[in-house]
C-alpha cells in the first residue's frame, strides 16, 4: 500500500527536482515507511510506501531492467502468487517476493490487457520511456484513487491525493460550482470530476494513456448488468454468497504484518469478521467504536459476535479534539453531508495504536445488496404507484415511523410523488435537499445556471431489462460507491497510515451478487435478505435479525460540541466573502440551533460548514493548513 504522484510531459519537464520531492511530501501519511524518486527528461514518478507484503524487497520506483519500464503502485494485487507462476512459465525473472514486480512484469507481458487478469485494489502508473508513454490504471471498483490535472502546455500531473497535484505550479485553484450542486442532490459529487475545476479522476474500471498522440481515457471493466438473472434456487445463491465472501476474506489475510478487523455488530462486518475468525488459527483482534448516545450505540451486538468467535475485542468511545476536526475535509479533499467521515478517521488511528497496518472492513455490503432504506422507499413508491389506495400508502410507516396515521402517509406519498425523477431507479431520488434553494446565494446560483447543462447525462447508463431493485443497485455501485463509500473507506485509513481492505468489494463477489434476481437481495422491505440467509447458521440470531444502524454519530451532538468554530467558520463576514451560502439563512439556522428548536437544522449547518472549510484548505493557499 502506498501514495503514487508523478508528472510527465512529452516534450519535456521542469528539472527541478524539488517538485517531486514536495508532491511526495503532501502524501507521506499514505506511506510512512519509504520514499522513491525517479525523475529523467520527460517523467518524474514517486511512491511513499506503507510496507505490508515483501518488507525488504518491495521498495518502488520498481523497474523492469530488460525493457526499462519504471512502476509505481498503490494497492494490493490478491491474485499475484499464481500470476507470478504463470508469468515465470513464460520466462520473466523476479527478484522480489512482491506484488508490484509481478504487477510490473505482468504490464510488460500483456500490456493494458493485464488489467483482466488483476484481481485487487489498485492505482498504478507504469511510464515507458522508450516508447514515451505513461501508462495509469485503476481497480474495477475504485477503491483506490487517482487524480490527474491536464495543463495547457501538456504536462500531465498526477497523484493519489489532490493536495499532492496542488504542489506543481500552474494547477488552477477554483471550486467546481457542478460539484457544489451534485453535493447537494445526490451527498456527493460524481466522477470523474473532483471539487476543483481542471482536477480529475481517472474513472474506477478504467485506463489513460499520454503519450505524443495526446490523452486518451477508457473503460476496461463494468458490471454485468446486461445478461439475464441467473436460474438456481434462493438457497443455492445464499450458499455462493457465502462461499464468494469466505474466499475474498481468505485473500485479503495475506500480508506480511498482522491483520485486525472492524466489528460494529451490524451484518457486514460480523460476517467477515466471523469469517476470518474461521480462517484463523489465532485470536482475531477486532475494534469497535461507541457512542454516548443510545441510539447510535452497538456496543451489546459487536460483544456478542466477538464473544462467539473468541476474538480479542477493543473498544473506545467516539471523540475527537477541536484540532483534529481539520482533518476530516484535509485528508477527503471534498466536503461532505454527513460524519461518516469522524468515526472511520478515528478507527483508522484508534487501529494504528494498537499496532496494525491492516485492517478488514464490511464496506460495500449495504450497496450491493440492498441495505439502505432508500431501496426499500424505491420498491414502496413503485408498488403503492400501480394502485394509489390509503392501504398500500399506509406502508410508508414501514420507512417512515414518524408518519403517525394512515392519512399523514398518504399526504407523504402525495408529496413524495411529486419528486423530479432523472431515472425511475435513482435510489436518491425521493431525497432530494429540500433546502437548496434557501442555502445558496444568489451569487453562486448566477454562477451555476450557465452550466447546469452540463450535468444532463451525467449518471451512469443503465440496462433496462432487470428489476428495479437491480437497476437502483447498479446505479448505487456506480454512483455512491465510487464517490462516497470507498473514498471515505480510503483516505480515513490512510489518513493513519492503515490498509483498508474491503472483501464484499471482491470483484468477483460483485459480479456474482449482480448475477442474482433482485427478489433475492430484498425481500419485501427485509434488507440484505440473502446476506441473512447465508449466514443465519453462523452468526448469532440476534444480528441477523436486526436492522441496519447507521454508523454516523449524531448532527446535534457535533455542532453542540464544536459550536465556536462552526460559528467562526459560519460568521455572517466569512459567508458574504466565500459566497456560497445566503449569511441570513445561516444566520437563522445558528439561532434555532441555539434555541433548541424543534426543527433540526445541524445536518445543514455541517454540510455548510465542511464547505467552508474545504476553501480555507484548498482553495485559500495561505491559510495554515492550506496546500
Amino acid at each position: 500500500m502506498c501514495g503514487i504522484a508523478g508528472f510527465f510531459n512529452p516534450s519535456g519537464i521542469t528539472p527541478d527536482t524539488n517538485i517531486l520531492g514536495a508532491m511526495a511530501l503532501a502524501i507521506a501519511h499514505r506511506g510512512p515507511d519509504h520514499q522513491g524518486l525517479h525523475q529523467d527528461e520527460r517523467c518524474a514518478l514517486a511512491s511513499r510506501r506503507l510496507a505490508i507484503i515483501d518488507l525488504q524487497g518491495g521498495n518502488q520506483p520498481l523497474v523492469h531492467e530488460p525493457s526499462g519500464m519504471i512502476l509505481v503502485f498503490n494497492g494490493e494485487i490478491y491474485n499475484y502468487q499464481p500470476l507470478r507462476v504463470e508469468l515465470a512459465s513464460l520466462g520473466h525473472h523476479f527478484r522480489t517476493r512482491s506484488d508490484s514486480e509481478v504487477l510490473l512484469a505482468a504490464y510488460v507481458q500483456w500490456g493494458e490487457k493485464c488489467l483482466d487478469r488483476l484481481a485487487g485494489m489498485f492505482a498504478f502508473a507504469i511510464w515507458n520511456p522508450g516508447a514515451r508513454r505513461l501508462f495509469l490504471a485503476r481497480d474495477r471498483m475504485g477503491k483506490k484513487p487517482l487524480f490527474y490535472a491536464a495543463l495547457p502546455d501538456g504536462t500531465l500531473v498526477f497523484a493519489s491525493e489532490i493536495k499532492a497535484i496542488l504542489h506543481y505550479p500552474g494547477v488552477p485553484r477554483a471550486v467546481n460550482v457542478l460539484a457544489m450542486d451534485r453535493l447537494l442532490d445526490y451527498g456527493f459529487n460524481l466522477a470523474p470530476d473532483t471539487f476543483l475545476e481542471g482536477i480529475r479522476q481517472v474513472p474506477p474500471a478504467s485506463f489513460l494513456v499520454h503519450d505524443a498522440k495526446g490523452l486518451r481515457v477508457a473503460p476496461y471493466w463494468d458490471i454485468p448488468l446486461d445478461t439475464p438473472p441467473a436460474e438456481l434456487s434462493e438457497d443455492d445463491a445464499a450458499e455462493g454468497l457465502r462461499h464468494h465472501l469466505l474466499e475474498a476474506v481468505r485473500a485479503r489475510l495475506v500480508a506480511d504484518v498482522p491483520v485486525a478487523s472492524y466489528l460494529s455488530g451490524g451484518i457486514d462486518s460480523s460476517s467477515v469478521t466471523g469469517l476470518y475468525a474461521h480462517l484463523s488459527n489465532a485470536p482475531v483482534h477486532t475494534l469497535s467504536i461507541t457512542f454516548e448516545d443510545a441510539g447510535y450505540d452497538e456496543r451489546h451486538f459487536a460483544r456478542m459476535v466477538s464473544g462467539a468467535f473468541g476474538t480479542t475485542h477493543h473498544e473506545f468511545l467516539c471523540s475527537i479534539e477541536e484540532r483534529e476536526v481539520a482533518n476530516l475535509v484535509w485528508h477527503l479533499e471534498t466536503p461532505l453531508v454527513t460524519l461518516l467521515n469522524l468515526p472511520l478517521y478515528l478507527l483508522s488511528r484508534q487501529i494504528r495504536d494498537m499496532g496494525f497496518k491492516v485492517v478488514l472492513s464490511g464496506d460495500g455490503a449495504d450497496e450491493i445488496l440492498g441495505g439502505y432504506d432508500y431501496f426499500k422507499l424505491l420498491k414502496l413508491m413503485d408498488f403503492i404507484g400501480r394502485s394509489e389506495t390509503p392501504a398500500r400508502a399506509n406502508l410508508l410507516r414501514r420507512v417512515f415511523p414518524a408518519l403517525s396515521s394512515p392519512q399523514q402517509a398518504l399526504m407523504h406519498y402525495s408529496a413524495l410523488k411529486g419528486f423530479p425523477a432523472a431515472h425511475p431507479a435513482l435510489p436518491y431520488r425521493f431525497q432530494a435537499f429540500q433546502m437548496k434553494g434557501q442555502l445558496l446565494s444568489d451569487g453562486f446560483i448566477e454562477r451555476l445556471l450557465p452550466r447546469l447543462g452540463e450535468r444532463d447525462g451525467e449518471l451512469p447508463t443503465v440496462p433496462g431489462s432487470r428489476s428495479l431493485l437491480d437497476q437502483a443497485l447498479y446505479l448505487e455501485s456506480r454512483m455512491r460507491l465510487p464517490n462516497l463509500t470507498l473514498p471515505l473507506a480510503d483516505t480515513m485509513s490512510m489518513a493513519n497510515s492503515v490498509e483498508l481492505r474491503s472483501p464484499f468489494m471482491d470483484h468477483r463477489l460483485v459480479e456474482y451478487v449482480f448475477s442474482l434476481p433482485g427478489r433475492f437481495k430484498m425481500r419485501g422491505l427485509n434488507e440484505k435478505h440473502l446476506l441473512k440467509k447465508g449466514f443465519r447458521t453462523f452468526l448469532p440470531p440476534a444480528i441477523c435479525r436486526r436492522r441496519k444502524q447507521p454508523l454516523a454519530p449524531p448532527g446535534k451532538w457535533f455542532v453542540r460540541m464544536f459550536r465556536g468554530l462552526i460559528g467562526e467558520s459560519l460568521s455572517p463576514i466569512a459567508v458574504r466573502d466565500k459566497g456560497y451560502f445566503r449569511p441570513e439563512f445561516i444566520e437563522h439556522m445558528l439561532r434555532e440551533f441555539d434555541s433548541d428548536s424543534t426543527m433540526d437544522y445541524s445536518g445543514v449547518l455541517i454540510v455548510a460548514f465542511f464547505v467552508h472549510l474545504f476553501d480555507d484548505l484548498f482553495l485559500c493557499p495561505k491559510t495554515r493548513r492550506g496546500c
